[in-house]
């Protein structure tokens, strides 16, 4: 179905959604630091990259920046999560949230896994995302 890049330097949370991901079909690669992440994101270029907004070495709004700054990740839809910040707090420090969702850890399954789905619609649809 879809490739998709983990970037989260929580190992459990990881394997949680690797299990989930793949359950639905989908090709999952991972990275557990920013500048790893980067560099799988540019290589592999994902359908949809889940990002953990606290991360050692880089926060996850300026890892959001440096990728939409890149020509093979510009337009990827990216899905943060955290357990400490809010939504809110998080879309308001980036300059452009277009194509970001946010989902707060610990996170509930079926919400999860609804909100890839859309994600990856909207990516397969840019008409979907306007309406």
């Amino acid at each position: 179905m879809a490739n998709i890049l983990i970037i989260d330097d929580d190992y459990s949370i990881v394997e949680l959604l690797t299990d989930i991901l793949t359950r639905e079909g989908h090709k999952v690669d991972t990275a557990g630091e920013a500048v790893e992440g980067m560099q799988k994101a540019r290589s592999l270029k994902p359908d949809l990259i889940i990002l953990d907004y606290h991360m050692p070495g880089m926060t996850g709004a300026h890892l959001f920046e440096s990728l939409r700054r890149n020509q093979a990740t510009h337009l990827t839809p990216i899905l943060f999560m955290s357990g400490e910040a809010s939504g809110e707090d998080i879309l308001q420090e980036i300059a452009d949230p277009e194509g970001a969702c946010f989902l707060a850890k610990p996170v509930h399954l079926e919400e999860f896994r609804s909100t890839v789905r859309e994600m990856l619609a909207s990516r397969q649809d840019p008409e979907a995302e306007k309406s």
